[in-house]
């Protein structure tokens, strides 16, 4: 089976993300090709803090069973000079390249090109015998040096020439393909409204058109009555802006598909042309004018004035809207999944859950031997070993979690040979880094080509891989400290067990709670960790005793003890501090948990007071302070907690 890496620069971009799904189209199973998407950023990414980490992708696909390299090019010039651009990617010139959007200077080069010129032409004709317009800008990308920008630059001048209007170099902003900049440049440009003086500005994609129009109404203008706007792209963002906005329809997802064509026919051995062209269509809105202001049936039309089908408003966008509430309960179920420290052995096992929730048909997990470090001014260089530690297929463990795992070569394949999947179609490449830190990477074969979810989901799954993985490597470290101890402590474990107790609820006492509670706040200091302590007091009690007796009042007091302890963790810590006065401590646990446990101790509330024959209903009030590995000072927090108990017994009596 033959493999294809697909290069893509930031999947949270939409133009990246829709070239990507339209390569992931063609590639169907019955293709027989691996199509291996990785975003990569560039080396030495300067934006954020760790983003550079995944250049490692690209290193990684340097692998001698990838066949051919597809590159969405356009995306990589926007922050690449092409001089580096082609410093990148030499070392994967002796393979053919398949270049969207652009052509590369390699002989083995392939590329999609967006047939600009006819389009612009249709624009300015369109904005000049429609619309009356006379004094036509530009936003351009030219800044970037991208092949893009500078050809719908020149097609703009040309259809200018064409229909005997006058280019002005005082009417083009550069915006380099970013909404942000164009927004930015306009606002420094004009100072206020009667110095705009284009009539209509044509831009060379759709988010500098969104920038520039937002100056420009900022300013005080309104769009279209005083100044027209087109964009290019034809992105969602396009039908949702207001006014919507006009644009050039460079049919992004057919270029995916069409490059991604381009790849299999040279696999296949066929003779193709270099350059492959694909037509790109005016679609006027609103922000020209063809459509009214204040309609909301996203209408759109053509160079010939007919109205055509709005390609971001159909049956299957609004499906994919309303999957969108199911994406958002998958990342939630994750949240709650990693939300505390697990070992490696503890997280792999619920891998075959994790991917059927994810719907990954298979997720292959490579450690190296030893986590590499790489700053961002460092050349990422990948190890020669790394290890197989858990492979699953159709959420069945076909290689069970191994410490040791089965090695590798990631130079010369990505996973075993032996064991790669025998799955054809779409795979998402991510390497796992959590700082400056690189453990391994992800494979995984998900269900759908909504890679920008993917992407978040597999952040989410690598955030967990790193923690488990030092945490399992500082457990081990421990054990061996620990396990020299333990003997020794075991007897006085027990002894001291019999002093630490509370008689009537079986919880620790005062003495037992604030020695292993003070114990528990400084390990989670020097582990960095986080946490919650409770002060606890229940509801009543004195009028208990005085209704129904002291016997009733033992029973009330150790059914709240038991409310406690199975409405928190068992790995938390609960004690009765004196007669109705319970603390707790729980390391890991976090704000948005505490509507959760309240709901548990309320339902339990009514369940155990009923199991335990009480003539009423138990209830405590409960206040809590936050720590951290810098404020682990038991005393002041449980003062702080009564403080916030004491607030919530006030609003109580006030509610009565």
């Amino acid at each position: 089976m033959k493999r294809i890496a697909l290069f893509v620069h930031n999947l949270t971009v939409e133009y990246s993300l829709t070239v990507a799904q339209g390569v992931a189209s063609y590639f169907t199973p019955d293709k027989d090709i691996k199509l291996i998407l990785a975003q990569t950023n560039q080396p030495n990414y300067p934006h954020g803090l760790y983003e550079y980490q995944y250049w490692t992708s690209a290193e990684l696909l340097k692998a001698e069973d990838v066949d051919l390299i597809m590159l969405v090019t356009s995306a990589y010039q926007t922050y690449t000079s092409p001089d580096d651009l082609k410093r990148f990617l030499e070392p994967f010139a002796n393979k053919p390249i398949v270049s969207i959007a652009v052509d590369l200077p390699y002989l083995h080069c392939y590329y999609t090109l967006s047939e600009c010129e006819k389009a612009f032409d249709d624009v300015v004709d369109h904005l000049k015998n429609v619309h009356g317009c006379k004094n036509i800008g530009f936003l351009s990308a030219t800044d970037t040096d991208s092949k893009e920008a500078i050809a719908r630059m020149d097609a703009f001048k040309k259809a200018l020439k064409h229909h005997h209007l006058e280019f002005k170099t005082e009417n083009v902003i550069d915006g380099r393909f970013i909404r942000e900049a164009a927004y930015a440049y306009t606002k420094e440009r004009y100072k206020k409204k009667e110095d705009v003086k284009c009539d209509a500005f044509i831009a060379s994609n759709d988010l500098m058109a969104e920038g520039t129009m937002k100056a420009l109404q900022d300013l005080g203008l309104k769009i279209p009555k005083d100044v027209k706007i087109v964009g290019y792209d034809n992105t969602v963002r396009s039908t949702f802006t207001t006014p919507s906005m006009s644009t050039i329809d460079q049919n992004i997802l057919g270029q995916g598909y069409a490059a991604a064509e381009l790849a299999h026919r040279i696999l296949k051995g066929e003779k193709v042309p270099r350059e492959t062209k694909i037509s790109a269509e005016p679609v006027y809105r609103q922000s020209c004018g063809c459509v009214k202001t204040g309609s909301l049936n996203f209408q759109c039309k053509n160079q010939a004035g007919q109205s055509i089908e709005n390609p971001h408003i159909n049956s299957e966008t609004i499906e994919e809207y309303t999957e969108t509430s199911k994406d958002i309960n998958g990342i939630y179920t994750l949240i709650d999944t990693f939300h505390q420290n697990h070992t490696l052995k503890e997280l792999f096992s619920s891998l075959s859950e994790i991917s059927l929730q994810m719907k990954f048909s298979s997720m292959a997990v490579t450690l190296y031997e030893e986590p590499v470090e790489f700053k961002k001014s460092d050349q990422i260089v990948i190890p020669d070993k790394a290890f197989l530690k858990v492979y699953i297929e159709n959420q069945k463990q076909i290689i069970p979690y191994d410490e040791k795992g089965i090695e590798t070569n990631p130079h010369k394949s990505l996973i075993p040979p032996a064991y790669s999947s025998k799955l054809s179609g779409v795979f998402i490449l991510h390497p796992i880094f959590a700082g400056k830190k690189q453990y391994g990477y992800l494979l995984v074969h998900p269900s759908n080509h909504k890679f920008n979810m993917h992407h978040v989901y597999l952040k989410l799954i690598i955030n967990a891989i790193a923690n488990a993985y030092d945490y399992t490597q500082e457990l081990t470290k421990n054990e061996n400290l620990t396990s020299r101890n333990e003997r020794l402590l075991r007897n006085n474990q027990e002894l001291n067990f019999q002093n630490s107790i509370d008689e009537l609820t079986h919880v620790l006492n005062r003495r037992g709670f604030m020695e292993k509670a003070d114990k528990e706040l400084k390990k989670a200091a020097k582990n960095g960790q986080n946490g919650l302590v409770f002060f606890a007091d229940m509801d009543g009690l004195k009028k208990i005793n005085d209704t129904y007796g002291h016997k009733i009042g033992d029973i009330a007091i150790r059914t709240q003890a038991k409310v406690l302890t199975e409405a928190f963790r068992t790995t938390d810590i609960v004690g009765r501090l004196s007669g109705d006065e319970f603390a707790i401590v729980s390391t890991g646990l976090k704000k948005s948990d505490i509507a959760s446990i309240r709901t548990r101790i309320d339902l339990l509330n009514i369940t155990l007071s009923k199991e335990a024959g009480l003539p009423l209903t138990l209830s405590i009030s409960l206040g809590h302070v936050a720590f951290t590995p810098d404020n682990v000072d038991l005393d002041t927090l449980l003062s702080k907690a009564d403080q916030k108990l004491y607030k919530e017994k006030e609003l109580k009596h006030a509610a009565k």
